[in-house]
């Protein structure tokens, strides 16, 4: 018999989240408040990390994260 499925579906190690690790460009765009095509050429100029499945790409939270302190002004 199965066991039946507690929490938020995913494997019983990763904790429901309220934001999600992986994301969308759309997602990735909304978080940093930037049109979907500017994440699509960070991605092409090897800025952003992402993975292609497919026709679409995911990005990991934590590169979108890195990618922001990256382009941080520096004090002068």
């Amino acid at each position: 018999m199965p066991r039946p499925l507690v929490g938020n579906g995913g494997p019983p190690d990763q904790a429901a989240s309220p934001e999600p690790e992986i994301l969308t460009v759309e997602q990735a765009a909304a978080y940093l408040q930037i049109h979907k095509v500017t994440v699509y050429k960070y991605i092409r100029a090897g800025l952003l990390p992402a993975a292609k499945l497919g026709k679409v790409y995911r990005i990991y939270r934590t590169d979108v994260e890195a990618l922001l302190q990256s382009l941080r002004a520096q004090p002068r």
